[in-house]
């Protein structure tokens, strides 16, 4: 493993893979809805709401929001951890709920891997590094016996875990935060997966490492041409690594757009928010900042309209009572936004709003 793992990756320069315009994963239109309550008192959590997204080979695709609004459930849907209520989910053009509608596959989850948010309760505390890492290999048949040790110790070194013979002798109480979450990416590395799906990877670690990960998924995107959801509430790191960006609220994707567009013309006033609670020393008090007011709707109670509306200061009559549907702000239909200042609002640009 070269220093240059913990080195910004610098930008604009060629990936050393060809062009990676293929749609590896799609998905669409996707729900989740959760029973709750009493028998005599039935009440349904809209956890997600018709999200429809593609990943591309080699291309990281954040999906930002708060906590609740519904990322991790994505991912965990994705996963097939749980069943989704509707929608479809496409690996490489073939429907995976209708062909594999009750179990997955093993070559979907050899397709599909999951790095979860906390590194520490992901990994069995009773087993060492390299059993952790050994099991993949073993289950999905990736290497023979014999060879099993050295392709453990290849991945540790992937991960910038040295000397692997070392690392793959610990066990999980004996690594910091960063470095067990090192192991979660090579144990997700070891079936050689084309999507991996990276929910909260960095929000358990210290500021310090935090950025040796972000590299790490980087080499490996770039390297390996592997796809990435990065699921965070962070929308700094989103712009580092994030090609694309969607942001969530309470289960709709309200806005997407490429993440530096985005981030510079922000569309939705609750995107508007989420940069303006981003620290700025530049902007100092001339800063304009968009305002939210009240509180977060109940999932279990959300309201007809657009659910932004009983806190957005921009709100409209219309906005209380019709959803709004996607609207696009550039011809290439490349970033949208589901806001009715775009459509009945007639509000002219992203720019003049923020």
């Amino acid at each position: 493993m070269t220093s240059s793992m913990n080195q910004p990756v610098p930008t604009g320069e060629q990936s050393s893979i060809p062009e990676m315009s293929e749609v590896v994963l799609e998905v669409r239109n996707l729900t989740k809805h959760f029973p709750v309550g009493s028998f005599f008192r039935p009440k349904t959590v809209k956890a997600l709401n018709d999200v429809s997204f593609t990943i591309s080979r080699g291309q990281v695709v954040a999906l930002v929001g708060e906590s609740g609004s519904g990322k991790s459930t994505t991912a965990r849907l994705i996963s097939r951890l749980m069943p989704p209520t509707s929608g479809e989910i496409i690996l490489r053009g073939k429907n995976v709920l209708k062909t594999e509608p009750v179990h997955p596959s093993l070559s979907y989850r050899k397709e599909i891997q999951m790095i979860f948010q906390d590194p520490f309760g992901s990994l069995n505390p009773v087993h060492t590094i390299g059993h952790h890492i050994e099991r993949p290999l073993a289950i999905h048949k990736m290497v023979r016996p014999s060879k099993s040790l050295e392709r453990v110790h290849e991945l540790l070194e992937t991960v910038g875990l040295t000397p692997p013979d070392e690392a793959a002798r610990k066990y999980p109480y004996q690594m910091s935060g960063g470095q067990r979450q090192r192991v979660a990416i090579a144990r997700a590395l070891a079936v050689e997966p084309e999507i991996i799906l990276a929910d909260e990877p960095i929000s358990m670690l210290d500021v310090s490492i935090r950025m040796g990960v972000l590299n790490l998924m980087e080499q490996l995107k770039e390297e390996r041409g592997i796809g990435f959801l990065y699921i965070t509430h962070d929308l700094a790191s989103a712009r580092y690594i994030g090609d694309r960006t969607m942001v969530m609220y309470t289960g709709y994707v309200v806005e997407a757009a490429e993440s530096r567009e985005l981030m510079e013309q922000p569309a939705h006033p609750y995107t508007q928010m989420l940069m303006n609670a981003i620290p700025n020393p530049a902007g100092g008090l001339l800063r304009k900042k968009a305002e939210a007011r009240g509180e977060i709707p109940s999932l279990t109670d959300l309201p007809p309209g657009c659910p932004f509306a009983t806190r957005c200061p921009k709100v409209l009559e219309i906005c209380k009572n019709v959803m709004p549907e996607k609207e696009y702000l550039k011809q290439d239909r490349d970033h949208w936004v589901r806001c009715h200042l775009y459509g009945s609002g007639q509000e002219p640009t992203p720019a003049t709003i923020f």
